[in-house]
C-alpha cells in the first residue's frame, strides 16, 4: 500500500497510509493528513489513489505546491521516490512497509539512553539577556536568503 513519509517539518518522522480515493493534506484538522505548518493552506492539496495509479493535485493553495522541487498546478502522476513539498513540510512517496524496530537487550537500551543523555548535556545552553536566537529564512524557490535574529533588549523596552 502506498504511503507518505514526512521528511521535514513539524510532522517529521510520521508515516501516513494512503486510502483509495482522495487523501487531503493541509492545516485543517478536517483533512486526512493534518500538517502543522503555517505556510500550508487549510486545504493545500490532495493525493488521489486510483486503480490506475497515484496522483497529486494542488487545491489552489496560497503558497503553491512542489513536486520534486518544481512548482505545479493541476493534477500530476506520482511514483515511489517523488517528493511533495507544501510550506516547510516535505513528504516522500513510498510503497514500502514500515520498518519494525529491532528488539534491543536491556544493556543495549541503557547504553543508548546514556549516549542520548550525554548528547543532551553537550548541546544544552542557557538563555541569557544577550542570547540571540536565529531562524534561517528561505525564499519561494527554497534558497537560503539569510536569517532572522531575536534577542531581548537589556533596557526592557518594547
Amino acid at each position: 500500500m502506498p504511503k507518505l513519509v514526512c521528511l521535514s517539518g513539524m510532522n517529521k518522522g510520521e508515516e501516513y497510509d494512503l486510502a483509495p480515493g482522495d487523501n487531503t493534506i493541509g492545516r485543517s484538522e478536517q483533512n486526512t493528513i493534518c500538517v502543522f505548518d503555517k505556510k500550508a493552506s487549510r486545504q493545500h492539496c490532495k493525493v488521489i489513489l486510483k486503480d490506475e495509479g497515484l496522483y497529486v493535485e494542488d487545491m489552489n493553495s496560497t503558497n503553491g505546491l512542489r513536486l520534486n522541487n518544481n512548482f505545479i498546478t493541476g493534477t500530476h502522476p506520482l511514483k515511489p521516490g517523488d517528493h511533495i513539498r507544501l510550506g516547510q513540510t516535505v513528504f516522500l512517496v513510498s510503497d514500502r512497509l514500515a520498518k519494525q524496530p529491532d528488539a534491543l537487550s536491556d544493556s543495549e537500551q541503557q547504553r543508548k539512553q546514556q549516549k542520548y543523555e550525554n548528547l543532551l548535556q553537550q548541546t544544552a545552553f542557557q538563555v541569557t539577556k544577550t542570547t540571540a536566537l536565529r531562524k534561517l529564512k528561505t525564499d519561494k524557490e527554497g534558497r537560503q536568503t539569510g536569517f532572522l535574529s531575536f534577542f531581548q533588549r537589556e533596557d526592557g523596552g518594547n
